[in-house]
């Protein structure tokens, strides 16, 4: 199985994992790259948008999906959760890795965030 150190959500619903986070972030647009702790609690995961997401949204859609997941993710009320716009990516984080401060996902990572994807609505390919 490959390692797989994020997940592209994009606004319509589709999913991808990816080994790469750096391939991920290109999916973003030709903007600045916004990155954030999931929660204050979750050192482990991170996420990844637009950092004109927000300011633009005309050319960065609403991305319900990646709410959804996101929320999911981090055991929160989805309703009550920060919207985003455009594609994002959450991926794992190890501060160790001097070249892009990623890493694999955990196997239960991995299951959350199957099982998230799969409450809201997203398609894997």
């Amino acid at each position: 199985m490959t390692a797989h150190t994020s997940i592209l959500i994009h606004p319509d619903g589709r999913a991808e994992w990816v080994a790469d986070k750096t391939v991920a972030e290109k999916a973003l647009g030709n903007y600045g790259v916004g990155r954030a702790f999931l929660t204050d609690a979750s050192l482990g995961l991170r996420i990844s948008m637009s950092d004109c997401a927000l300011l633009m949204p005309e050319e960065f859609p609403e991305n319900p999906h990646a709410v959804a997941v996101l929320a999911h993710v981090a055991g929160l009320d989805p309703a009550g959760a920060q919207a985003t716009r455009g594609p994002v990516v959450l991926w794992g984080y190890d501060p160790r890795n001097e070249w892009d401060s990623s890493r694999p996902f955990t196997e239960r990572e991995r299951e959350v965030i199957t099982e998230a994807l799969a409450v809201a609505g997203c398609t894997t390919g």
